[in-house]
């Protein structure tokens, strides 16, 4: 068995470290086996691509010879003639076929190729996490990516859809607006296509472009900007427009009309002006401040996506063929995690720890990786909020377990606190409910040298795991610690974790360089022993201790389920629709029943992509995983160390780390042509300090946890 390195801060020099590689795999075995898998991947992609260009090909030049007047044809219609045929299903059918099509497709592959392979990683992933200097550390490459992508496309719209209307010398100033206004409203069309995607939880999209959750929600919300802004514009344009027509009075409702003829105006700019108002405040609602401080405000306003959605289908009937795959996908990853949160979690154990952390161990009959981001739900806490919990544990450290820590840092955790007191006290588990399987990071390639972990304070534990798993499965890949505290009873805490890290790296022949520092030690500590503590008095419901459901290991939906969910989701609000909207059954009757035949649509949508849940649903199928309380054969921990027999035996230091020194050491003891990983996990000040020290570097591949969401 190879020696391991342990260092508790002094790391070996040079000359002493071990230089032993793993054996190199043949790249023609690995290129052979793999190769089917890989163009599989690319595959997927190619899906996604046409799934994401389609609506784009709707402003393009050649969209009407090209694609609507063949269409035209198949249903019978005449493309010279606006009234022929069937004309209703031109835009469904296109949209089926550039953007219905290639998701299903698209998922069912991509499902079949995560149960036979790996997530394939594309060689310059890397160079996405990268952050230009120019821009102060602020924003990496993919998201610079990212948004010339929003905005290079919002002005491309913006210029065909401007250039198909424009006349230069006939276009009045006034008719320019009209031409601005609704080129503005297509833009916010275009954005609200994607607008859900990257905020859905249980999505294989931005698994295969290994976004995380985090980051994805991240994306949300800059494409919500957009979004809004382009509406507003549209909005705000519309209403000059009118009021220099001297026509106000059409943006408002009549009851005296023909709905059919003069009223159909004033009734289709009433509803998109409510569709507006509903974005508006959700947008004002989901600023920072009052994301942060007032939480249900921005959870309940947010449901304001509903009305927001059926106003703008009814502002302009063709909205939902664009919206119809967003709004499938979005209600079948609802019903995915409907399926796994219809009973709270079996707890394994609860501990409200001294240093103002909460740790819960919950049984888990489904895979996980380390790293990953769990939601839970403590009903006596609140009934509607889910918070994002990092997974702190890896599945070969304890089978059918998964551990997280939650840090008193606002009302809702200081209340966690002093629920999970109470539980203790009165001999009762926390009622909590889990939700999981969302998307993770790309696990940490076996490639790098040395993998270095950066975290801060309690922003450690999406690196516990990880690091757990490299010494489980890659002990010959050099692992380094640098952790920052405040107090030194913050390390304290997590001493049995340190101490499993140490005994594993010996037994298993690991290197890992450890550096522990605490910079506050003698600054005031808010008590959270108090009721007013942090965040507030702490409350809590204690009627709630006792669950109404008896409580289950969580268990998410199989790859089988999932499939059959999708693709019946799909075909029956396909199915549905279309046989509402061919010949426009309802509208057919009487011109003035457009309202309610396109709010119609949007109902046979949902109700037809919930019609899969029923037909699918069936009691939990999943065979749970044995429990462990440790990996079989690993080391047996030795007792406890009191302060200062810890702060001597791990070197602690009451400094910051000088990141320079740290770098330069990493940097010395690897190979010139080596590749170091660096994930970097805590406040925004410690994220500025390394990025500042080696965004860069084409040694160091940077990784950021992301944790604004």
């Amino acid at each position: 068995m190879q020696d391991s390195t342990f260092c508790p801060l002094n790391t070996p020099k040079v000359n002493s470290i071990e230089t032993d590689s793993a054996p190199e795999i043949s790249t023609k075995i690995v290129a052979k086996t793999h190769f089917g898998w890989v163009l599989g991947h690319w595959f997927v992609g190619l899906c996604l691509f046409m799934a994401t260009w389609t609506p784009f090909m709707y402003f393009l030049p050649f969209y009407t010879d090209k694609i609507s007047n063949p269409i035209t044809i198949w249903w019978g219609g005449d493309p010279k003639v606006r009234s022929s045929g069937h004309r209703e299903m031109v835009r469904p059918t296109f949209f089926f076929l550039g953007m219905v099509l290639p998701v299903l497709v698209g998922a069912v592959v991509f499902a079949i190729i995560r149960t036979k392979s790996p997530i394939v990683v594309p060689p310059f992933s890397h160079l996405l996490h990268r952050k230009p200097l120019v821009f102060r550390g602020l924003i990496s490459y993919g998201e610079i990516l990212f948004l010339i992508i929003v905005l290079g496309g919002n002005a491309i719209i913006f210029y065909f859809r401007w250039a198909r209307r424009y006349k230069p010398g006939k276009s009045t100033n006034l008719n320019i607006l009209s031409i601005i206004g609704t080129t503005l409203g297509f833009n916010g069309l275009f954005n609200m296509t994607f607008l859900a995607l990257p905020a859905s939880r249980h999505c294989f999209w931005m698994e295969w472009l290994n976004i995380p959750y985090a980051h994805g929600v991240k994306y949300h919300r800059w494409l919500g900007v957009v979004t809004i802004v382009m509406i507003a514009g549209h909005t705000v344009v519309y209403f000059v427009v009118y009021g220099i027509r001297n026509e106000l009075h059409d943006l408002l409702p009549c009851f005296d009309c023909n709905v059919a003829k003069e009223g159909f105006d004033n009734w289709m700019n009433f509803f998109g002006i409510l569709s507006f108002l509903a974005m508006a405040i959700m947008g004002a609602t989901s600023l920072p401040f009052v994301r942060r401080k007032y939480y249900n405000v921005f959870y309940t306003t947010h449901f304001l996506f509903i009305p927001a959605t059926i106003f703008a289908v009814l502002h302009w009937g063709p909205i939902l063929y664009w919206l119809y795959a967003t709004i499938v996908l979005y209600l079948v990853n609802r019903m995915f995690s409907s399926a796994s949160i219809s009973a709270p979690v079996t707890i394994e154990r609860a501990i409200a720890m001294p240093a103002e952390v909460v740790e819960l161990t919950l049984h888990c009959t489904t895979g996980y990786s380390p790293g990953d981001v769990v939601w839970l739900k403590v009903p006596a806490l609140s009934n509607t909020q889910w918070h994002p919990i990092s997974v702190a544990s890896t599945p070969l450290q304890a089978p059918g377990l998964l551990t997280v820590y939650v840090k008193c840092l606002g009302r809702w955790s200081n209340g966690l606190y002093h629920y999970v007191r109470y539980c203790h006290s009165v001999g009762l588990p926390p009622v909590v409910y889990m939700d999981g399987g969302y998307t993770s990071a790309a696990p940490i390639s076996s490639s790098y040298s040395d993998v270095v972990f950066v975290g801060g304070g309690i922003g450690v534990t999406p690196l516990m795991g990880q690091l757990l798993h490299i010494l489980h499965t890659n002990p010959r890949q050099t692992v380094w610690l640098i952790w920052h505290v405040r107090r030194s009873a913050m390390l304290l805490q997590f001493q049995a974790w340190l101490r499993e890290m140490e005994a594993l790296s010996e037994a298993n022949g690991g290197r890992v360089h450890l550096r522990l520092h605490v910079t506050q030690e003698h600054t005031t500590s808010l008590n959270v022993e108090d009721d007013d503590g942090i965040g507030g008095v702490a409350t809590f419901d204690a009627t709630s201790t006792v669950a109404n459901v008896e409580s289950r290991p969580y268990a998410h939906l199989n790859t089988t389920k999932r499939m059959w969910i999708l693709l019946l989701a799909f075909a029956f609000s396909g199915s549905l629709a279309v046989l509402l909207l061919y010949g426009n059954k309802i509208s057919a009757i009487n011109r003035s029943y457009w309202p309610l035949q396109r709010l119609a649509e949007f109902c046979v949508v949902v109700a037809g992509s919930y019609m899969a849940y029923i037909v699918t649903y069936v009691a939990k199928t999943q065979s749970p995983i044995p429990v462990a309380n440790q990996v079989d054969g690993a080391p047996k921990l030795g007792k406890e160390l009191d302060t200062p027999a810890f702060v001597a035996h791990y070197n602690v230091q009451f400094e910051r780390a000088n990141w320079a020194e740290v770098f330069a050491e990493i940097e010395a003891q690897t190979a010139k042509d080596a590749v170091v990983g660096v994930y970097i996990s805590g406040p925004k000040a410690l994220v500025r300090a390394v990025d500042g020290q080696i965004q860069g570097q084409a040694k160091f591949h940077v990784h950021n946890e992301e944790f604004d969401m």
